[in-house]
């Protein structure tokens, strides 16, 4: 039986978790350094619900550099502090709340989910508002993101998913 890790408090105490490969996936690595078996590094964070969240999942994002190319990294770094920047700010969960963070690289993907300890309201893109420069979080996940979606299991998570081409 194989234990998951425990949910830690910072991402600088966060390491990337390999997943074990199956005989058939042994040896094989892709050219950005993905295994090719169903996972290749998982990474989960209970992150504060607070101004340094979105800094902290970013940095998450930089510990699969190596996995990943970097151009899909980079845009998983903007994409993941627009999330967690929505879930700080829109979720109306309580003070002293988290941000449940978890990132997986996958031999054809990259999977980034968010949830929040919020009235489970599930996010819409809205209009954005140039002058508050605000309302953008959702379009930028639409445009980048080759996937996303939002999941209701037990707490609503906002998901996206960027393909290794």
């Amino acid at each position: 039986m194989t234990s998951q890790p425990a949910p830690i408090a910072r991402a600088s105490d966060a390491t990337v978790v390999p997943l074990p490969l199956t005989d058939r996936d042994a040896g094989a690595l892709a050219p950005e350094g993905l295994s090719r078996g169903p996972r290749a590094a998982t990474i989960r964070l209970q992150l504060n619900c607070g101004p340094a969240a979105a800094a902290e999942a970013r940095a998450a994002i930089s510990m699969l550099e190596g996995c990943a190319p970097y151009e899909l990294l980079d845009d998983a770094r903007l994409l993941v502090s627009e999330l967690v920047t929505n879930a700080v700010r829109h979720s109306g969960a309580p003070p002293g709340s988290t941000v449940e963070l978890e990132v997986s690289a996958h031999r054809d993907r990259v999977r980034v989910e968010v949830a929040d300890e919020g009235n489970g309201f599930v996010p819409r893109p809205r209009t954005a508002d140039q002058s508050k420069g605000s309302g953008w979080g959702l379009h930028l996940v639409e445009r980048l993101a080759d996937r996303w979606g939002v999941d209701r299991r037990p707490r609503p998570r906002v998901w996206f998913e960027l393909q290794l081409n």
